[in-house]
């Protein structure tokens, strides 16, 4: 079996559904005014984006391509069943919620924020020779600066999972996070017994969808009783547009909906405040790009007003002024 380099952080089966009458899809930057077309092949894609690191210390650039293809056929064949109207039944429910939550483990934005805590995690186990704190990572990145000599990053541990770039960001390498995806399995029997809607757009060009498609919101009646959305938390919903026509909306019933004995399934016509509260959610949640059928002028002006996507980690230092340190770095 050949291997697969080019691996799509969003499928293309489900990018096609937002694809125009030519089969491609117009590509909007954030924090950018300009877009192009494209086919869902070119974007949403990364070479070896699902790489992980075994336990014997060697990278594996297959086995979670192999494993998420196989939840990827099931969540397509149970999408389109949903699209055409009908129920699901229970082992279709499974399916299509571990394909939901893998996706929402696998964008760049979720793999951003476990970063982020992996590194927060990882300074604390340093050896005594190494850099014992954020604090004294900062404070000497900033000396180095002020004497403009290159930070000396060999003494972070060979053992630890952190990197440092060339311009003295601290981060954790991709090989690592993939392990996030683990997580999904978890979540997705939460999803799975929630109430499932589908929200039909009347026109064709109604919903759009970002490289993070899954995206977690708070019901109003709950607003005031939690700090954020969760999967486990009464009044979450989670949302993820299936085509430019159809968008998913899963949500936990709340004690003053009615009882039923088995999850609901419903298809209803989306109300224009909603399409636009789940398109703004699409912005909003995306790592770097978002993708329509169409070239909206008021999508191009929405993202482009968007601050640019972070290339850095939380931990990278800043001076006085709020602006990223920059030092070169050196390994003996």
């Amino acid at each position: 079996m050949s291997k697969v380099k080019r691996q799509h952080y969003v499928p293309r089966f489900l990018l096609a559904g937002f694809a125009g009458e030519d089969g491609k899809l117009s590509v909007f930057g954030r924090g950018r005014g300009c877009w192009f077309r494209a086919e869902p092949e070119n974007v949403a894609v990364q070479r070896y984006y699902h790489a992980e690191r075994t336990e014997e210390g060697e990278i594996d650039t297959q086995r979670i391509e192999n494993e998420l293809s196989q939840i990827e056929g099931d969540g397509s064949s149970v999408m389109s069943d949903l699209l055409s109207g009908k129920r699901p039944t229970i082992d279709q429910r499974n399916a299509f919620a571990l394909f939901l939550t893998s996706q929402d483990f696998r964008s760049p934005r979720k793999r951003q924020e476990y970063a982020d805590m992996l590194l927060g995690i990882e300074h604390h186990k340093f050896e005594k020779n190494t850099v014992r704190s954020v604090e004294d990572y900062t404070r000497a990145v900033k000396q180095a600066s002020a004497v403009r000599k290159p930070f000396d990053a060999s003494a972070l541990s060979d053992g630890s999972e952190m990197t440092v770039d060339e311009n003295g960001t601290v981060s954790v390498g991709f090989e690592a996070t993939i392990r996030a995806l683990r997580a999904a399995k978890h979540f997705a029997p939460i999803v799975a017994e929630m109430d499932w809607r589908l929200l039909r757009a009347r026109s064709k060009t109604g919903y759009v969808i970002g490289d993070s498609p899954v995206q977690l919101y708070e019901d109003s009646t709950t607003l005031e009783m939690h700090t954020g959305p969760g999967y486990w938390r009464p009044g979450s919903n989670v949302s993820m547009p299936l085509t430019s026509e159809v968008c998913f909306v899963a949500s936990h019933s709340l004690p003053h909906r009615e009882r039923r004995w088995h999850p609901g399934f419903t298809v209803t016509e989306a109300k224009g405040s909603e399409i636009r509260f789940l398109n703004q959610l699409q912005l909003a949640g995306c790592f770097n790009q978002v993708y329509a059928m169409s070239d909206f002028t008021w999508l191009a002006e929405k993202i482009a007003a968007l601050p640019a996507a972070p290339n850095r980690l939380s931990f990278m230092p800043v001076g006085a002024d709020g602006d990223a340190v920059s030092v070169r770095t050196k390994r003996s």
